[in-house]
């Protein structure tokens, strides 16, 4: 019997010791495990991100170092400035139906999974392309422009709408590398196009040869022509939301072109094809920001994601950080840069360079704000958003254009930026 208590005690200890071991064990295993999770996370996100910025350096390259360049030496200033204006607006087009629908798309998707129905979005698309051309009809009435050129632009309008729209499936599986191939192949068409169509009537086959190619290539490689042109039960509610992103991106996009909308008709088409140019190189820092704001609301239309007050700041904090840096870019190697590309129109352009440019970057950073808040905000917050900023770019357009001229569209278009990305700001830091 006394030996019974040193032998139990002993067994006791050994007990303690095997079960110290193996609790060890599976601690670091599970911890060994999440870190391994999270590197694997970490690196494919980090991957993403590069082959998206990648895929969208080799389309902004087409467009904006060879194409509108190209179509800039070939066309008069007054020609160029119209063609900014028309392109311009084209866009806006586009913007409010097929990235509409895109958007939508994202937000939408895990409800149509969850009911099992497939429909309404290509039905909505064709609503919009029809929509398409008759706008295109009115551009031809508003300047003027050739037949041939009018039936080249609706064309292009449709093929974008699908364009833009389709590309959605990439982001919902998060493939950005049929991304990354499909802006290859779009790159090649525009560059390709632009040597044989850059002329004064027949500009807009160079973008629909673009985004043409886009729209097989999608067609290719996503579910669009598989899926119905019918409506489900959701329609109703996909309308809705398709009606208020459609008002919001007409806003929007007015405004990312207000300086062609609003300087056309006030200072003239050569104007234009100035301040066009002097905000070139800022409007750049799209080539590596957008893309990454494309990544971050993919990510955020996943069924598991969260917003937070700490991701938003920290999303936040980087891109103004990259964006900064960016800036110091424009004031050292802009002019530069801007001369090389543009020589005809460099010398209008000089003295608005910086403040295009700030313009510019401040859009961006608003940008980069804008996909948590349309992801995780009630709509109506984009909404306000959208008419503040529009409002505070009329107002401060209206007030400092007519006594400064080039000059006082530069000041509004800083403020009215700065209103909207500190709306932004405010409501992510005290909504999430």
């Amino acid at each position: 019997m006394a030996l019974f208590f040193p032998i139990l005690l002993f067994f006791w200890l050994f007990l303690l010791r095997k079960a110290d071991v193996i609790l060890y064990k599976l601690t670091f295993l599970k911890v060994n495990n999440l870190m391994l999770n999270f590197s694997n996370k970490i690196t494919r996100v980090s991957g993403d991100f590069a082959v998206n910025i990648l895929a969208s350096v080799i389309y902004t390259f087409a467009r904006q170092i060879v194409v509108f360049p190209m179509l800039a030496a070939r066309l008069t200033d007054a020609d160029y400035g119209t063609l900014l204006t028309v392109a311009g607006l084209a866009n806006v087009c586009t913007a409010m139906v097929g990235n509409a629908l895109n958007n939508i798309r994202l937000i939408q998707n895990s409800k149509y999974d969850e009911h099992g129905v497939c429909g309404d979005f290509n039905l909505l698309c064709a609503i919009g392309c029809g929509a398409s051309v008759i706008f295109a009809i009115v551009l031809q009435r508003l300047f003027s422009l050739p037949l041939i050129t009018t039936i080249f632009l609706a064309l292009y309008l449709d093929a974008s709408n699908f364009y833009q729209y389709a590309t959605a499936f990439y982001r919902l599986t998060l493939d950005f590398k049929k991304v990354f191939l499909c802006n290859c192949v779009v790159s090649a068409a525009y560059i390709a196009a632009t040597f044989v169509f850059a002329t004064a009537t027949l500009w807009p086959a160079v973008f629909l040869a673009g985004e043409g190619v886009g729209l097989v290539f999608v067609s290719c490689t996503t579910p669009l022509l598989r899926e119905p042109l019918a409506k489900t039960p959701l329609l109703s509610d996909t309308g809705k939301m398709f009606l208020m992103f459609f008002g919001m991106n007409l806003i929007g996009n007015l405004l990312m072109y207000a300086d062609r909308m609003i300087i056309y008709p006030i200072l003239g088409a050569e104007s234009v094809s100035y301040y066009s140019t002097a905000s070139f190189f800022g409007k750049s820092a799209g080539i590596i920001m957008t893309p990454i704001s494309g990544v971050l609301l993919g990510y955020f239309a996943q069924k598991d994601f969260k917003a937070s007050k700490k991701l938003f700041a920290l999303v936040n904090g980087i891109s103004l950080a990259v964006l900064a840096v960016f800036l110091f870019g424009c004031v050292l190697i802009g002019p530069w840069f801007t001369r090389l590309l543009y020589p005809s129109l460099y010398e209008q352009s000089v003295p608005y360079l910086f403040l295009a440019n700030l313009a510019a970057v401040i859009q961006t950073a608003g940008n980069m704000a804008n996909p948590m808040i349309l992801k995780s905000c009630p709509t109506r917050y984009v909404l306000f958003i959208t008419i503040l900023h529009g409002a505070a770019y009329l107002l401060f357009t209206f007030l400092w254009m007519p006594m400064f001229g080039l000059y006082g569209f530069c000041y509004a278009a800083i403020a009215a930026n700065t209103v909207r990305l500190l709306t932004l700001y405010i409501i992510g830091l005290t909504k999430f």
